[in-house]
């Protein structure tokens, strides 16, 4: 894959992601869940949507390799409202 077709893949996948309207409170974390698990699934990843509060979902998602190195990413998926 070039460089411009993944630019174009990493902007559409991020454009999705910020049109789910995750403001905290409510939340809604659990849709943009479930875009990033359809999109890690495609790429091999083994995603799995964690939700012990109806519509507040975690990501967890992981990827065998060879086992000598490891690698995590902790990120959040909700947003607080601006205040102007």
């Amino acid at each position: 894959m070039s460089d411009e077709e993944i630019k174009r893949e990493v902007t559409d996948l991020l454009s999705k992601l910020i049109r789910i309207d995750t403001t905290n409170p409510p939340g809604n974390e659990t849709a943009a869940a479930e875009l990033l698990y359809d999109y890690l699934s495609s790429e091999g990843y083994e995603p799995e949507i964690l939700e012990h509060v109806d519509g507040r979902g975690n990501l967890l998602a992981s990827l065998k390799g060879d086992g000598k190195t490891r690698f995590m990413l902790l990120s959040h998926l909700d947003v607080v409202p601006a205040d102007p």
